[in-house]
C-alpha cells in the first residue's frame, strides 16, 4: 500500500492537528521526503510530538522508518525531473530578448515566493553570527564570492567555501559557536556541496539554503530556505534572482545597525584609498549613507 493510501485509510482516526499534518504531507509529498522532522513540523504548523504520533498511527516504529519509506516511494514514483528547460528552437526573436525575458520572469517568480518572516530571520541570523561560511561548492563559487565581496565589509569572519579541504575543516575545528552559513546549490546539485552542508549541519551551524526548489538535496539540512527558481535555455544558469537575493540580504544586514555599518564602510573606503585600489578615487559610498 502506498503512503498516500495509508494516510487516507486512517483519516477517521486522526486528531485535528494530525489531519492538518496529513494534508500538508499529501500536498507536498516530494518536498516532505527531503525534510527532517523539525522542518516538517514547522512547515505544517504542528508540533514534533504530533508528527511522532502521526507516524505511529500509520504503523511505523519511528519517524526515521516513515521517512525511509517515503523517500523510497518518491524515488520510485517521481514522474518528473526537477529541472525546467525550454527548447531554444529556431526562434526569430533576438537572443538577448529571449534571455532577458527569462531572467525577468524568474525575478518576478522569486519575488512572489519570498516569505517576509523567513527573509528577516535570515538577516537576523547573519547579523548575529560570529563567523559566516558562504558555500558555493565547485560550480557556484562565484555566488559565494559576490556575497563575500560585500558582506565582508559589514560582518567579521566571512569565508567562502568551494570544497571540503583542510582550510575548511580547520575553520570548523577552530570553533563555530554562533556560526551561520549561506549554501548555494542549484541543478545539478554538486555532491561536494552536499558534503560541505552536512559537515556544517553536524556542527550545528545555522544554515541558510539558497536553492531553486524544496526538492534540492540541501533542504533537509537548512534551518531557513530562500527559493530562487531556475529555468534553462541551454546549460547556462540564470542567476539574476539569486544575486538580487544576496543583494537584499546585504542591505538587510546594513539596516540592522546603519550607524555601525557606516563606520565599517568608512574604514573600507579609507583602506581602498591607502592601497590605491581603484582608478577613480573621488567617490566615497559612505558619504552618501
Amino acid at each position: 500500500m502506498s503512503i498516500s493510501s495509508e494516510i487516507t485509510s486512517v483519516q477517521d482516526k486522526l486528531s485535528k492537528k494530525q489531519s492538518v499534518l496529513a494534508k500538508y504531507i499529501l500536498d507536498n509529498f516530494y518536498e516532505v521526503a527531503l525534510m527532517n522532522a523539525p522542518r516538517i513540523a514547522v512547515e505544517a504548523g504542528v508540533s514534533e510530538p504530533t508528527l511522532t504520533r502521526f507516524v505511529y498511527t500509520l504503523g511505523y516504529k519511528n519517524f526515521s522508518e516513515f521517512q525511509t519509506a517515503l523517500r523510497r516511494e518518491t524515488q520510485e514514483t517521481s514522474p518528473q525531473n526537477p529541472f525546467r528547460q525550454e527548447s531554444f528552437g529556431n526562434s526569430h526573436e533576438p537572443v538577448y530578448q529571449r534571455v532577458f525575458k527569462l531572467e525577468y520572469s524568474l525575478m518576478a517568480e522569486t519575488l512572489g515566493m519570498i516569505d517576509p518572516n523567513i527573509f528577516e530571520k535570515c538577516v537576523d541570523t547573519l547579523f548575529n553570527s560570529s563567523i559566516i561560511f558562504l558555500v558555493g561548492g565547485p560550480t557556484h563559487g562565484f555566488l559565494a564570492d559576490y556575497a563575500a565581496n560585500f558582506l565582508g565589509i559589514f560582518c567579521d569572519n566571512v569565508h567562502t567555501v568551494t570544497k571540503a579541504d583542510m582550510t575548511f575543516l580547520s575553520l570548523l575545528n577552530s570553533g563555530v559557536e554562533d556560526a551561520a552559513a549561506i549554501v548555494f546549490s542549484y541543478p545539478r546539485y554538486p555532491k561536494e556541496t552536499q558534503r560541505i552542508t552536512k559537515a556544517l549541519s553536524d556542527r550545528k551551524v545555522k544554515i541558510i539554503g539558497m536553492t531553486d526548489s524544496k526538492l534540492s538535496g540541501i533542504t533537509p539540512y537548512a534551518d531557513l530556505t530562500l527559493i530562487t527558481p531556475q529555468k534553462y535555455l541551454i546549460i547556462t544558469d540564470p542567476n539574476t534572482s539569486a544575486m538580487a537575493m544576496i543583494h537584499s540580504l546585504i542591505i538587510g544586514v546594513y539596516m540592522k545597525d546603519p550607524k555601525r555599518a557606516k563606520m565599517r564602510l568608512q574604514e573600507y573606503e579609507k583602506a581602498v584609498l591607502d592601497v590605491d585600489m581603484f582608478e577613480f578615487k573621488n567617490y566615497n559610498f559612505a558619504l552618501k549613507l
